[in-house]
């Protein structure tokens, strides 16, 4: 099969178009991977960087980006006699730096394909989008003499919430249509990610109350969503060799921080009469320092929440999930060893070479746990869609 540097090469010699590359590239892959029984690796490539240029060009992409927004603040703040000018101006700014990084991801994204810095420039974009959106919403109202404490979302003026209502919005299409134009895998995930804030935003603007009493089933049942959009990818190209495993991989990493923090949440729930926290590691925070057997309880069950999240990982063949964990496994074991009475240093030590360990244990037996766990999956049909075999992997 021909790589994809022949067909880049083949695309700058003209032979045929550089819009072609990707699809060509997927197809191929495809056509190599086609059979009954694809051979998985399982080892994830990433194929978004090939070489340290990719990251030289990045940081510049991502340097530049930052200095158009301080240039943006810095002009708009000493060229505005009023703040509906300044607010303005620094709106009509943010739509200039779209289009010109919009220009970047023609040249970068469409005609070079390079993806590490496509991912700088839809982030920057994005970002971009969502300020100008905002800021030009709010200069539009300044002036009318709303009355309400920002500090407090229930008092926000409605027009105001709407203000943030289309700033979210914009989080969605950005990415989306940086998709669109240019098949850039990552941009699916930060649209969904988008789109997960712009439901959390349309509910608190609905119910704040309400939401703020069911956020983490509301965060669970987006992230799970978010991940059945990913197996739903990833079922079309279970030997994880094309453009589809890539979508399925930024949609999983986008799900595994809604999933974490919302079951996480419930179990804080759970331990605290129903009470909201804001995070499960504020809550598993605050115990750090107290021999609290409750709160040593309250770890073990996350915990345990982690352990089944690693099965489901392993089973779809998927380590996002897991790495998104890390930060809430990391204080959850430090609130059990606090539990158990060691000192500070000997906590921070003990948490480390936990963590440690456990990755270490976990990438080592990958394939050996995998198909361990895939002896009770059936074989065939969808199933081992879903749930890739390891035929062919290292032990």
């Amino acid at each position: 099969m021909a790589e994809r540097a022949d067909l880049e090469a083949a695309a700058s010699a003209g032979v045929i178009n550089a819009a072609q590359v990707g699809p060509l590239f997927d197809f191929l892959a495809t056509r190599k991977a086609a059979g009954p029984r694809p051979t998985v690796s399982g080892e994830e490539d990433l194929r978004f960087i090939r070489n340290f240029h990719d990251v030289f060009l990045a940081v510049g992409i991502a340097l530049f980006s930052i200095g158009m927004a301080v240039a943006i603040a810095t002009y708009a703040g000493d060229n505005a006699a009023n703040p509906q000018q300044g607010t303005i101006t620094a709106g009509v700014g943010c739509l200039i730096a779209v289009a010109l990084v919009w220009a970047l991801g023609e040249f970068f994204a469409r005609r070079r394909r390079l993806f590490l810095p496509a991912i700088a420039i839809v982030i920057s974009l994005t970002v971009f989008a969502v300020f100008a959106a905002a800021l030009l919403y709010t200069g539009a109202l300044i002036g009318r003499g709303f009355e309400g404490n920002v500090a407090n979302f229930e008092s926000i003026p409605p027009e105001i919430r709407n203000g943030i209502l289309l700033a979210t919005v914009l989080a969605v299409i950005a990415p989306l249509a940086f998709y669109f134009r240019f098949r850039l895998p990552f941009s699916l995930g930060l649209a969904g990610a988008g789109a997960a804030l712009f439901v959390i935003v349309a509910c608190l603007i609905a119910n704040f109350e309400l939401t703020v009493q069911f956020l983490p089933s509301l965060y669970l049942l987006l992230g799970i969503l978010l991940f059945i959009a990913g197996v739903l990818f990833d079922a079309r190209d279970p030997s994880r060799a094309t453009r589809f495993s890539d979508n399925g991989f930024w949609l999983h990493f986008a799900a595994a921080p809604l999933i974490l923090n919302g079951a996480f949440g419930l179990v804080v729930q759970a331990f605290n009469g129903g009470n909201t926290a804001a995070s499960v590691n504020a809550a598993l925070m605050s115990g750090v320092g107290e021999n609290n057997p409750a709160v040593a309880a309250q770890a073990a069950v996350t915990l345990a929440v982690i352990l089944l999240i690693g099965v489901i990982s392993l089973l779809i063949n998927r380590r996002a999930l897991i790495v998104s964990a890390l930060l809430t496994t990391g204080i959850a074991i430090g609130v059990l060893f606090n539990a158990a009475g060691l000192g500070e240093g000997a906590l921070v030590a003990s948490i480390l070479i936990v963590l440690g360990a456990f990755v270490l244990i976990l990438g080592a037996s990958w394939h050996v746990a995998r198909r361990a766990l895939l002896a009770w999956v059936k074989p065939g049909g969808l199933w081992a869609r879903i749930f890739p075999p390891e035929i062919g992997a290292p032990a």
